[in-house]
């Protein structure tokens, strides 16, 4: 592949691409890094002249690595608009909640309205240009812009078609965790989950929001009959008033809530990554797993909130064994909109990134999630030690460098609290 398909030189006036690593996590080294181009960068280094890099900051600024395929397709998050639902909500009196200032306020139909009409003018200038592509997801509460699906070697041309003050962030892939048994045996069932009968907690009233492989809803952990909480967070009304303001609802015409509604139980599901209200997975039961251990209650297994109400959002696809940030993205602005009390995370990307190079456009999302007054949990990691797999040193790290943590992002944003699972003993 030439250089040139992913570096931006002099032609005429000088512009280039401004690529920050953005990393939303996977639990394997993703395909492509995320970037976030700045539109309004370019007019700051015009006349230059062609010994631009000097003016690069490093530890920032990334070309698009070189081994991505010019064919290759990639999702880019195209963001018009410094302005979501979320940041106009803080500037109410908040006599509305936000689900209700979502759905029924007035900036709100402004707000999609702008979105809409910046995405038309967007295309418009890239069918203008022949580039291919198709749309995916769209975004407003937790900010103001939408997906597009392009091949790589036309993200230098899609950037340039930005209007000033627009972000284009390319989207990472995830691979889905393998679930492994381990023995535990402080205050724990036989299944390995932590006992939290006498804490007084049963989870009556919670709603929590599991974003991962899919949910097996016929299972008998999640059987009404087992569901004793006499408090619903989510009702069947709840969720069909609000329905026609999801991004399951973009993503599917007529999209209703008997589509999405399972039970009392399970209130609502949906699948982000297929498009389509089926959460069921036919080849991965990870988020099964990872549901039962936190709602599910029968006669085998009992979770730590056997009363609380569960969400599955399906943010990894039956076609493909990965998910796109894209998909998370939509998730999670549901979640928002849904006004779900949890969200459970098992993806994380070993050695992640903190506030200092996060940047904004990721960080601030999370952060938007807990303003919301949302819990968010994710995997601290799955990678055991960034010295693991070391033939020289038997999985041990070096005496001079004995740091070899592996906590992952997005656990490690301000905006989410990171949690791990150890084999313990008791003593």
């Amino acid at each position: 592949m030439e250089k040139s398909k992913f570096t931006k030189k002099l032609c005429g006036t000088l512009s280039f691409m401004l690529a920050i690593i953005m990393i939303f996590g996977s639990v394997a080294v993703p395909t492509a890094s995320a970037v976030e181009f700045k539109a309004s960068y370019i007019q700051q280094i015009e006349g230059l002249g062609s010994n631009y890099e000097s003016y690069l900051d490093s530890s920032k600024m990334f070309k698009l690595p070189e081994g991505v395929s010019a064919n290759e397709e990639i999702s880019v998050i195209i963001t018009v608009d410094d302005t979501a639902l979320m940041d106009t909500y803080e500037g109410t009196d908040k006599t509305m909640s936000f689900t209700q200032y979502a759905t029924q306020s007035e900036d709100a139909v402004a707000i999609r309205k702008m979105i809409s009409e910046k995405k038309a003018k967007i295309l418009a200038s890239l069918d203008k240009e022949n580039i291919s592509y198709s749309t995916g997801e769209e975004y407003s509460s937790l900010l103001a812009g939408f997906e597009i699906i392009i091949k790589a070697g036309d993200f230098e041309a899609t950037c340039k078609s930005l209007d000033k003050g627009m972000n284009a962030i390319v989207g990472e892939v995830y691979n889905t965790c393998e679930t492994e048994l381990v023995e535990n045996t402080v205050n724990v069932f036989d299944t390995g989950i932590f006992d939290s009968s006498k804490s007084g907690y049963d989870g009556s009233g919670m709603v929590v929001a599991v974003l991962d492989t899919g949910l097996d809803s016929n299972h008998t952990a999640f059987s009404t009959d087992n569901f004793t909480s006499k408090t619903l967070g989510l009702t069947y009304k709840d969720v069909a008033k609000v329905i026609d303001d999801t991004a399951a609802s973009r993503l599917v015409a007529g999209l209703s809530v008997d589509d999405v509604y399972v039970n009392e139980k399970v209130p609502y599901g949906f699948d982000y990554a297929d498009n389509d209200p089926d959460v069921y997975s036919t080849h991965n039961n990870h988020g099964t797993h990872v549901a039962g251990v936190i709602v599910g209650n029968d006669d085998t297994i009992r979770g730590v909130a056997p009363n609380a109400q569960v969400v599955p959002m399906k943010i990894f696809s039956d076609v493909v064994d990965t998910s796109r940030t894209a998909w998370i993205l939509a998730a999670l602005e549901d979640c928002v909109v849904l006004g779900v009390d949890v969200i459970n995370m098992s993806i994380g990307t070993a050695c992640g990134f903190s506030r200092e190079t996060d940047e904004e456009a990721v960080g601030g999302i999370y952060d938007k999630i807990r303003e919301a007054g949302i819990s968010m949990v994710v995997a601290a990691s799955n990678s055991f030690s960034s010295a693991y797999g070391s033939e020289a040193n038997g999985n041990l790290g070096l005496t001079s460098n004995p740091d070899t943590g592996t906590v992952g992002s997005p656990s490690t944003y301000e905006g989410t609290m990171s949690v791990a699972s150890i084999a313990g003993a008791e003593t």
